[in-house]
């Protein structure tokens, strides 16, 4: 997690909040910063077609040759259907329409556990032409019994809540 040592504004060390609403934080002794380890926005898409569902191997770090989900950072401003669409059509060619959110959970990304908060989307294809992206090394469509342990935590936990409606 990026971690503030110095106020943005004053350069002042930061330190330790003992009380009110803000204990435990980190904040300018000047009253100018308080640093908030807020979580960045994710999306991931669980595309369906039939039966299947598509995952991909990871040609990168983290968890490189691991298999997940295409998806990514949410941008400033912009709205998560926008972004799994924009995430799919990078990663894979394929135009998708969120059907619904299957829910949001908390995570963690790359070697110093960034915070995410992660919504998973169930998709539907509606176009594209499937091109696998240099972030990926292998793609499969694969039933939801057959499905391995995707690499992130929130991936599996949203796993876990598709099996249980889809059954």
């Amino acid at each position: 997690m990026e971690e503030f040592r110095f106020c943005p504004r004053c350069a002042r060390p930061l330190e330790e909040v003992r009380g009110g609403p803000d204990a435990g934080r980190r904040a300018c002794p000047e009253g100018h910063f308080v640093h908030y380890g807020n979580p960045a926005v994710t999306v991931m898409a669980w595309i369906a077609e039939g039966e299947d569902f598509l995952l991909l191997q990871r040609a990168r770090e983290p968890k490189r040759l691991a298999w997940d989900l295409p998806g990514g950072f949410v941008e400033a401003g912009e709205h998560p259907h926008e972004a799994v669409r924009r995430e799919v059509r990078e990663e894979t060619g394929l135009d998708v329409a969120p059907r619904r959110l299957i829910g949001i959970y908390p995570g963690t990304y790359g070697d110093g556990g960034k915070p995410t908060l992660d919504l998973a989307f169930l998709c539907r294809v509606r176009g594209g032409t499937f091109a696998l992206s240099p972030e990926s090394l292998d793609a499969r469509w694969l039933p939801l019994t057959r499905f391995p342990a995707p690499a992130f935590a929130s991936e599996r936990a949203a796993l876990g809540d598709l099996r249980d409606r889809l059954g």
